[in-house]
């Protein structure tokens, strides 16, 4: 397996448990939350270092704007959490910066969101 491609695997690691995460949130606001209310939720940051343990914050509309691309990725707002070679900053906010994949990698987290697999 390549670098790009084992970096776009644990990437994806990562952005499943986020995605198990938010839709604890959205279970746990459940009839409670108006629908004017959109509060922030806690996710890791999906860089590809398997090492890191930022916590970033999001609104669920935020989330699910970038989950809406599957080569795209929340990571926390420094560059030591961006790999040049594998990915361009798309957006830069306070809280979070929203990272896409490229060539090799971004065809591989791609394909995990088409076809996932077992992360395990």
């Amino acid at each position: 397996m390549t670098r790009q491609a084992r970096a776009a695997r644990n990437e994806d690691l990562f952005r499943r448990l986020n995605e198990r995460l938010h839709a604890l949130a959205e279970h746990a606001r459940g009839a409670t939350a108006t629908a004017t209310e959109d509060p922030r939720e806690r996710f890791v940051c999906e860089c590809a270092s398997a090492e890191c343990s930022k916590v970033v914050e999001l609104t669920g509309e935020e989330y699910t704007s970038v989950r809406a691309v599957g080569t795209r990725f929340i990571v926390f707002p420094e560059a030591s959490h961006v790999r040049r070679d594998l990915e361009d900053v798309v957006e830069r906010h306070d809280r979070y910066w929203v990272v896409e994949k490229h060539g090799e990698a971004g065809d591989v987290a791609e394909a995990l969101v088409e076809f996932p697999g077992d992360p395990l």
